[in-house]
């Protein structure tokens, strides 16, 4: 018997109603043990991709990483997965935490990072007395990057001084093999790695702490490139102007990226060189040497190839991020007010939409518009990004585009006289280029990550070009496709001139906004409640590193930390300013709070 009309039309109505309450509580599974995932489009293995995704950085052998003990405690220094430096639980076959991976073989490997490590958040609440954990792809770490970094140094520098410890240390890396003769070389390849790290850093590490969820990512790569790469001692500037991790999600939807909208965007090819000079950051391999000096016709030529990046592993990354979505707001855990988000969203369009709601970029295909704003934020970071050093090896090479024909200076009088941001944009590029345009890669471009972002680019252009058109027999393609290359990444770290004068920062869509606290670029402001307070009535200290979240204000619990550094306190002498941005402060209490119900689920 065939079903009538009415009830197939009432049928379908209920089907339809079923699946859009299905997709509307679907938004979560259980990703690890009591943890639950957001729908953020990331599959169980897309997720493990970006955990453990090799890069290129290397830390130390993973042998010597494994036997190292802790100085406070007598177990191995990893045995907790890193827990102690806030870093998230994983069942890998390494034991090793979120976004910290092997490259190579345990045996022969070297432990390092991915950005996966400071990069995916996890907030906890309490359930009638059961503690929930809810895992943030993409979200800012609130992991201790310093401390993690001194107890490293201490305890490879104790173990080195101490002949017990030492000798322990031997026998857990060399095993069966353990020979006075081995022991000694141990001893010799150890004491160099400790004296390179430990001057590097002393040399770094600000005496005020970064604290949970911080780290002068800009400071730290110049220290990298710039003094230890170029091996320019004099270099060294403390790296003290600490920020917060930024969220990836939407990332690749910007015109720009970095605090300081830095680095021009939207472009696959943009991206690898951005996560390029991350890796460069942890502790990649990189010894670049002079090929051919230079004459009064012809610049110096730099080799850029001894650099362990592993650009493929990059655009792997870049690609996971590309899809990576915003995490919604937990509704089933902490109900929505929806008339509380009507009046939101008008309000928050008034104030606020100028600088966040998205709009088209002029200079990138299919980005969004990043403003770069001078908001009254403390401005270290942005003052600290135009620092000099000597360039050391590129006195009188080719300073990277869009100069033309223009060489770094030598400083044989002064250790400032190249721009920091080009001594990272000629490395970055340079090893770019280098990756790009070898006999393998060529023949086999689906496999090179240089080759395959640039690939993804002209794919989505509205002309016909295509990357093997370029990459045909013939000098002339392959400069077009080098000069392509370099056009795409001019102006590298020194990004757009800001609309307002003054240390200016990018402003963000703000998509997600919910999980990234604490807030502004540099973590000063603990709330989204405490942001919509004039900044002279913000709280002067505040508690950093805990997981437990406050639904009502937007952020974590400020009450404890399980860090002990974990007390942020307001200094705008050391980076930790938390003025300016005060956009919808004098708004009522109750406007302000229905903002802050628009942006939960926005």
């Amino acid at each position: 018997m065939g079903i009538s009309h009415t009830r197939r039309i009432a049928l379908t109505v209920i089907l339809v109603t079923v699946m859009f309450a299905t997709a509307a509580h679907a938004q979560s599974t259980s990703c690890a043990p009591n943890v639950t995932c957001l729908d953020q489009g990331w599959s169980d293995a897309d997720r493990t991709t970006f955990y453990t995704t090799v890069q290129g950085a290397h830390i130390m052998p993973y042998v010597w990483f494994k036997a190292l003990r802790r100085l406070d405690v007598d177990e191995p220094f990893a045995a907790d997965q890193l827990s102690r430096y806030g870093y998230i639980h994983f069942d890998s076959p390494s034991g090793l935490p979120v976004g910290f991976v092997i490259d190579g073989t345990p045996a022969q490997g070297q432990i390092g990072m991915t950005c996966a490590a400071c990069h995916t958040g996890q907030l906890e609440y309490q359930k009638d007395g059961v503690t929930h954990a809810i895992r943030l792809d993409g979200a800012p770490a609130l992991s201790d990057f310093q401390q993690f970094l001194t107890d490293l140094r201490d305890a490879s520098s104790e173990t080195l001084k101490q002949p017990d410890r030492f000798a322990a240390f031997a026998t857990a890396v060399l095993g069966s093999g353990n020979t006075p003769a081995k022991a000694a070389q141990l001893k010799k390849d150890f004491t160099a790695w400790v004296q390179q790290f430990s001057d590097f850093m002393n040399a770094s590490l600000p005496s005020s702490p970064w604290g949970p969820g911080r780290l002068d990512a800009f400071g730290m790569i110049f220290n990298r490139v710039t003094a230890r790469d170029l091996g320019v001692h004099n270099s060294f500037k403390v790296a003290d102007a600490p920020v917060s991790y930024p969220f990836l999600w939407n990332a690749h939807r910007q015109d720009h990226t970095q605090w300081n909208g830095g680095v021009p965007n939207g472009f696959y090819i943009t991206a690898l060189a951005r996560n390029s000079g991350e890796v460069f950051g942890v502790f990649a391999d990189f010894k670049p040497k002079v090929l051919i000096p230079e004459t009064r016709l012809a610049p110096t030529i730099i080799d850029y190839r001894a650099n362990s990046i592993v650009y493929s592993g990059l655009q792997t990354l870049e690609e996971k991020i590309a899809v990576l979505k915003p995490p919604p707001w937990p509704q089933d855990i902490f109900p929505l007010d929806q008339d509380m988000v009507t009046k939101g969203k008008a309000l928050f369009t008034a104030n606020c939409g100028k600088c966040h709601n998205p709009q088209p970029s002029k200079t990138a295909p299919n980005a969004w518009d990043t403003p770069v704003m001078a908001v009254g934020t403390d401005p270290r970071m942005a003052s600290n990004a135009d620092r000099k050093s000597d360039p050391g090896i590129y006195a009188g090479a080719a300073l990277p585009p869009p100069s033309i024909g223009a060489r770094y200076p030598a400083c044989p009088t002064t250790f400032d006289c190249a721009l920091n941001v080009d001594l990272l944009a000629s490395s970055v590029i340079g090893g770019l280029v280098a990756d790009a345009f070898t006999p393998t890669a060529l023949a086999s471009p689906d496999k090179n990550g240089v080759l395959r972002a640039l690939g993804r680019d002209l794919g989505s252009l509205p002309h016909s070009e295509k990357l093997a058109d370029l990459i045909g027999p013939g000098e002339n393609h392959l400069d077009a496709l080098k000069a392509m290359i370099k056009n795409r990444l001019s102006d590298m770290y020194k990004g757009q001139p800001p609309a307002t004068t003054g240390a200016a920062y990018e402003s963000r869509v703000l998509q997600g906004i919910w999980a990234t606290a604490p807030y502004l670029h540099n973590g000063s402001v603990p709330n989204l409640w405490e942001l919509l307070t004039p900044p002279a009535q913000r709280k002067t200290s505040f508690m950093v590193g805990s997981r437990l979240f406050d639904p009502k204000n937007v952020g974590y619990s400020t009450e404890t930390s399980p860090f002990k550094t974990g007390k942020f306190v307001v200094d705008p002498s050391n980076g930790n300013g938390n003025g300016g941005h005060d956009f919808g402060t004098g708004l009522s209490d109750d406007q302000k709070w229905q903002i802050i119900e628009y942006m939960k689920q926005m």
